[in-house]
């Protein structure tokens, strides 16, 4: 599929553009309006013709569109790939299609990243408010809590760890077993009255860290008493989600906790996972910030903030081989 950006005064002459050059069967993708200016469509066609883009009078941008048509191909293909939802990989196109100072594929699909997403990564000094990992079973929160407590006691933070995942066999032992190599005192909390009594009992600390039960995304019930559980004391929920998963499952799960306080996607097993597409699109269909990504199971190698320009490394490698590309090695 290709995708061309038109521009001109009027969307009568924008549509006469789109036909002139790119068929009857060209799809508008987006509109936009420009003021002072006209209006901007995007159009899609499967069809490989060559055209122009319409740009309207006395523009010199002429000369940038092969290249800049050449970058957004590399990067859709890399969107491809990594099995990211048409309907989002449209946006991006259409958020490059419009930069005039591309640099490489990398660094445009960084700035349509950069537009479409939000990153805000997790604290490192301090936060007024628990950060609660939440998601449903078997996406690591446990390994997170531990990844993020260890990063914090390194940078000499002071930090207070809490679970209610106190019915998962071996949920607590696993966690006891992180905190006291860390030297970190264990609370566990079975209701909102004990995580208010602990979270107090706590203040002194800089960062407190909270490991959720396990919760389904289609229970509602259980949705509700997570909610309820968090609303206890100050807290943000933080969204833990695998790397590799369908997208429209993740859609729906990232929906899910976005009701009951999820603010943030923390990404993971990109150790183990090749495709990001399902997570990228549960992160915007539930309008989640991207926080930080784990890419190992080892707790010392920590969560790794994430930003456009990492996170487009990530989505099209330096390098390209037959071989999986860790996290480690693209940002090398």
């Amino acid at each position: 599929m290709r995708l061309k950006t038109f521009t001109a005064p009027t969307m009568s002459a924008a549509m006469a553009l789109v036909k002139e050059h790119m068929g009857p069967d060209a799809i508008i993708v987006s509109t936009q309006d420009i003021p002072g200016s006209g209006v901007r469509l995007t159009a899609a066609s499967d069809s490989d013709t060559d055209f122009d883009i319409g740009l309207g009078q006395g523009s010199d941008a002429a000369a940038d569109i092969p290249h800049l048509e050449d970058l957004i191909e590399e990067a859709d293909a890399a969107l491809i790939r990594h099995s990211v939802p048409e309907r989002l990989r449209l946006r991006l196109c259409d958020a490059m299609g419009r930069e005039r100072n591309p640099g490489n594929a990398q660094q445009l699909l960084a700035s349509a990243l950069d537009e479409i997403f939000e990153f805000t990564p997790l604290p490192e000094k301090s936060s007024p408010r628990a950060i609660a990992f939440v998601g449903p079973p078997g996406a690591g929160k446990t390994l997170c809590v531990a990844k993020a407590a260890a990063r914090a006691v390194m940078k000499k933070r002071r930090v207070a760890v809490l679970t209610s995942d106190t019915k998962r066999a071996g949920g607590v032992e696993q966690l006891r077993a992180f905190t006291n190599i860390l030297k970190i005192p264990l609370g566990l909390v079975k209701s909102p009255e004990e995580l208010r009594d602990k979270f107090d009992a706590a203040r002194e600390a800089d960062l407190v860290f909270v490991d959720t039960a396990n919760c389904n995304p289609y229970q509602p019930g259980e949705l509700s008493a997570i909610g309820e559980f968090l609303q206890s004391v100050p807290s943000e929920p933080i969204l833990v989600c695998p790397a590799g998963v369908d997208a429209e499952e993740t859609g729906d799960i990232a929906n899910a906790f976005a009701e009951c306080g999820a603010t943030r996607m923390l990404i993971t097993r990109l150790d183990v996972a090749s495709r990001l597409g399902g997570a990228l699109y549960g992160a915007n269909k539930g309008n989640l910030s991207l926080c930080n990504v784990s890419m190992t199971a080892q707790v010392a190698d920590g969560l790794t903030a994430l930003s456009p320009v990492a996170l487009a490394k990530l989505l099209i490698p330096a390098r390209h081989n037959h071989k999986k590309t860790s996290f480690a090695e693209v940002m090398k």
